[in-house]
């Protein structure tokens, strides 16, 4: 895919990962969507930064908001009407053992890295089924494919991410793809900035919306095989 002028909205992009990816996407002319939810300062430093290059916009956004999942599908309409790039980024994680997390731990996890993404898939998929050609890139995790201890609600999310990818892929009209993205450690807040640089990633995920890799729809993007 062509990324000039392309419409990408990626959520949770004021930092990490995120905030790389639409850095990215702008440097390719594509005009960006970043959404914050608790740190707007960072949104705004990112929204900046992006504007260098073309268009941007910065919307608060809380995906475990109904409301405020409806008002981002709102707010994308009424600025293009149409969206050719869906990047669902937003994601948390608590390290500890599964006995000592507590059922709020496990239901948010689940909320923000599955149910909400899948809630944020749903209503945009009428605006991407409009367009030649669209695609969904979901930010899973190589521990939604080997188990890692500590972190065992937050595999079960990524697991859940790539199951979905893979099942929407085989419902989806052929010219809206779906991929699942999976980063190892990389140098976030999550891991305390140890790891790969998010921009190692972001630039596997650009290559991804272009193409460049070669995955059929509802393949896995492994983000160590391509560094």
């Amino acid at each position: 895919m062509e990324l000039k002028n392309k419409i990408v909205l990626i959520t949770g992009s004021s930092v990490g990962i995120g905030k790389a990816t639409a850095l990215a996407f702008a440097k390719e002319g594509s005009k960006v969507i970043l959404t914050y939810n608790t740190n707007k300062q960072e949104g705004e430093t990112t929204l900046q930064a992006c504007k260098n290059y073309g268009a941007a916009h910065l919307v608060h956004f809380n995906v475990l908001d109904d409301k405020s999942i409806r008002d981002l599908v709102t707010t994308v309409t009424k600025l293009y009407g149409k969206l050719d790039i869906l990047i669902n980024n937003a994601g948390i994680v608590v390290v500890n053992l599964f006995k000592n997390q507590n059922f709020e731990d496990l239901e948010r996890q689940v909320a923000v890295n599955l149910t909400g993404l899948m809630k944020v898939t749903h209503i945009f998929l009428p605006l991407l089924e409009q367009q030649k050609e669209a695609m969904i890139l979901n930010i899973s995790s190589v521990a939604g494919k080997s188990p890692s201890d500590e972190i065992a609600p937050y595999c079960a999310t990524k697991y859940g991410v790539r199951g979905f990818t893979q099942s929407l892929a085989l419902e989806l009209p052929k010219h809206v793809q779906t991929y699942s993205i999976n980063p190892s450690f990389t140098a976030t807040q999550m891991t305390n900035f140890e790891g790969v640089a998010p921009s190692k990633v972001a630039d596997i995920i650009v290559k991804t919306a272009q193409e460049k890799l070669h995955k059929k729809s509802g393949d896995d993007i492994d983000v160590p095989d391509y560094l």
